[in-house]
């Protein structure tokens, strides 16, 4: 059955019954913000692992003045909607979802979310993890907000793994819910941009971080179609396509990372979509910490209407 979209704007200054000639969207993913205290009966579990990394290394590469530097520039750009792709904590606690929570609060613009592995790294109760987020995101997954014709779909990919994997898996139900969800947009002619955690295609991460069902969303995406689709998690700048298909796949390099290799240097993709006859351009601007631009790209996506 196809899920009904939702009644609800994303906000008041985001709708109006008259279409604006373009929608932008800035798109980050993996912040990793600096975690409040973990208590030792939450790291009797994976977490230990992680917090050893965490103190060891990774505390010294994902600085808060680095994301601290892109959300400034990204404020600067005024636009409509942060679209924030997974991994905002580092072990998952309770806690750090709660930080997470008045982060997202504070950004610049609305924002939207969707976990990543970090942010599902042991089961718990959803009252202390993902719906402390659910104002940002939704209860359940896929879910879809719509903005002047542009269709924002969050994918969840983040599942509980065993010690040193990272993988992910979207999963029957959810790739069953997301290609009628795919289907309906794309008839009823509006700018479908996917959020996913994990890239759904082989190669850009090595198979321990991969998603487990990559073969089986590239075949949604191969079926539904999309206009283009954005994902966190390997934490380089790419820019490649769905196999089997001409749809770009956008990935982004970690908010908070600090790294002397260019393409894995924290910066944000800008995103202007601006319709045009039966169908939609849209231009990427690849920003880095100081605002300067490293990349840019370009396309024009035929959208689909009723017949």
């Amino acid at each position: 059955m196809t899920p009904d979209l939702p009644a609800d704007p994303i906000s008041s200054r985001h709708t109006s019954p008259v279409p604006t000639p373009a929608v932008t969207l800035a798109h980050i993913s993996d912040p990793h913000l600096p975690p409040p205290p973990v208590y030792w009966r939450e790291a009797l579990n994976k977490r230990a692992l992680s917090l050893l990394s965490w103190k060891k290394h990774r505390q010294y590469v994902h600085l808060a003045q680095t994301c601290a530097a892109l959300v400034k520039d990204i404020g600067r750009s005024n636009v409509d909607t942060i679209l924030v792709s997974g991994d905002l904590t580092n072990f998952g606690t309770p806690d750090e979802f709660a930080e997470a929570a008045r982060w997202l609060d504070a950004l610049p613009a609305p924002a939207l979310v969707i976990p990543g592995n970090h942010d599902c790294m042991v089961r718990q109760p959803a009252s202390a993890g993902l719906h402390q987020w659910e104002r940002w995101s939704a209860r359940q997954y896929p879910y879809v907000r719509i903005q002047n014709g542009v269709a924002i779909i969050g994918v969840n990919s983040g599942i509980p793994t065993a010690p040193f994997m990272a993988c992910g898996r979207v999963g029957r139900r959810q790739r069953d819910r997301l290609e009628a969800l795919l289907e309906r947009l794309g008839k009823e002619g509006l700018c479908r941009v996917v959020m996913i955690h994990h890239p759904p295609k082989r190669g850009l991460v090595p198979w321990r971080k991969s998603l487990l069902d990559h073969r089986e969303v590239a075949g949604v995406f191969q079926r539904a179609g999309a206009e283009i689709v954005l994902h966190g998690h390997s934490h380089d700048a790419t820019l490649t396509h769905i196999a089997g298909t001409d749809i770009p796949l956008l990935g982004v390099a970690s908010a908070s990372l600090t790294d002397e290799r260019p393409h894995r240097q924290a910066c944000w993709n800008h995103l202007s979509i601006h319709p045009y006859e039966k169908g939609w351009t849209i231009n990427l601007a690849r920003h880095r910490l100081d605002g300067s631009v490293s990349e840019r790209a370009s396309w024009k996506r035929a959208g689909r209407t009723e017949a």
